[in-house]
């Protein structure tokens, strides 16, 4: 396999586990509501409770898409490191 498609396959990969927590993280915080009703303190409490334990669950996914974000970039990176090295290093085409 050449070293191109390798990076370029792990590139994607990271990338689609990236936009997947992406979207779970999205998917948990919309169920997050800005304002808890101040009717009754028993239902005020579980909402309390709920929102924090919502809160939990969506930072559990920040030290992954921040570990796998900049992972994803420096694939990038490479990726275009290799495309400038390969244009660098070899030479034009010859005239007959």
């Amino acid at each position: 396999m050449n070293l191109l498609t390798g990076i370029v396959t792990a590139w994607g990969l990271v990338t689609g586990v990236l936009i997947v927590l992406y979207i779970c993280r999205s998917r948990l915080e919309s169920k997050e509501t800005a304002w808890i009703s101040l009717t009754d303190d028993a239902r005020e409490d579980q909402a309390i409770k709920e929102q924090t334990v919502i809160e939990k669950k969506a930072h559990k996914f920040d030290w992954p898409i921040r570990a796998l974000g900049v992972l994803s970039a420096v694939l990038l990176l490479l990726i275009i490191g290799y495309f400038l090295y390969s244009g660098i290093t070899t030479p034009p085409p010859q005239p007959e």
